[in-house]
């Protein structure tokens, strides 16, 4: 009797449905043409490894791409020495699509930021400071193949 609940329950748990949100097997119906690209070069290029499988896609739907990136350090407190205790990033990545074959453009803004205590070891600081500006710059790649399924009803 117990193998036979356990057989059920695992018979319902493996046959449930389930499917991955943000994975497609499809291919996109546009393909990303990069034509310009400013501001800061290391969040350059860890967006464009992102979206580089959409840049190699054969489509006729050729989406004209600009990316402008920035990045801004601020200290957010001191302690009562004048040394900075907490900072603040923000990373801002405006992307602008371009859509010749049915005159549309799109545009859209996204911005991330994070604040962050000081430590006493300045290489450990920078090496938690890399890490933070990793994972957000992930989450705007998230964010930007969110727009771009969205999108691509419109296309």
């Amino acid at each position: 009797m117990k193998k036979l609940k356990c057989f059920l329950i695992f018979l319902f748990l493996s046959s449930c449905g389930y499917s991955p949100i943000y994975q497609s097997n499809q291919e996109p119906n546009y393909r990303l043409d990069i034509v310009e690209y400013t501001g800061d070069k290391e969040i350059n290029r860890s967006i464009m490894r992102g979206i580089g499988r959409l840049t190699q896609n054969v489509s006729n739907n050729v989406l004209s791409t600009k990316l402008n990136t920035s990045k801004k350090e601020s200290v957010v407190s001191k302690d009562k020495k004048g040394n900075a205790s907490s900072y603040k990033i923000t990373i801002v990545v405006d992307l602008y699509l371009d859509n010749k074959s049915i005159n549309k453009n799109f545009e859209k803004r996204f911005m991330k930021e994070t604040i962050y205590n000081s430590m006493e070891n300045k290489f450990e600081l920078s090496q938690y400071k890399k890490n933070l500006e990793k994972n957000m710059i992930s989450q705007i790649l998230q964010d930007i193949n969110i727009f771009l399924s969205i999108l691509e009803n419109d296309l």
